[in-house]
């Protein structure tokens, strides 16, 4: 899925699952969210986020491939405990929440993800080709979800 994409889909699990978050750091959470939803592209060195990663984001696109390691529940899961270890357990998980919509969304894309690498090589796939008509209707529904679930 494309940068775009997975921002509203981001903002939509904001929006539906962002009560479960303690109140008062709505902001916070909404960011945490939405950085998690455009963090695993850090592997794919023409990725908007890899792009303003700078350096880092050519470290890992060196020694990862792109729907490899970082769109891999292992990675997520090692993430969230690291990040859960040094932060505050809501902002953690905020994070995860996104993280968890982009690769659940990769997932139902031609090129899959391996949602259990370096464990397994299987793929997990779908019928979305990225930036495709496909795609594009789903970024007009999830719009209309987000307009929806604001009233």
């Amino acid at each position: 899925m494309l940068f775009h994409t997975h921002i509203l889909l981001g903002i939509l699990f904001f929006l539906l699952l962002g009560r479960l978050f303690p109140p008062g750091h709505d902001l916070l959470f909404f960011l945490l969210v939405l950085l998690g939803s455009v963090l695993p592209d850090l592997d794919s060195q023409y990725s908007q986020i890899n792009q303003w990663s700078g350096v880092i984001g050519k470290i890992i696109t060196f020694f990862t491939k792109h729907r490899g390691l970082l769109h891999s529940f292992f990675f997520h899961s090692f993430l969230f405990f690291l990040i859960s270890f040094f932060f505050p357990f809501s902002y953690a998980s905020a994070l995860f929440l996104g993280y968890l919509a982009h690769i659940l969304a990769d997932g139902l894309t031609v090129q899959g993800v391996q949602l259990f690498y370096p464990f397994s090589s299987y793929k997990t796939r779908g019928p979305v080709r990225v930036g495709g008509l496909m795609e594009e209707i789903i970024l007009l529904v999830l719009v209309f979800l987000i307009i929806e679930s604001l009233f």
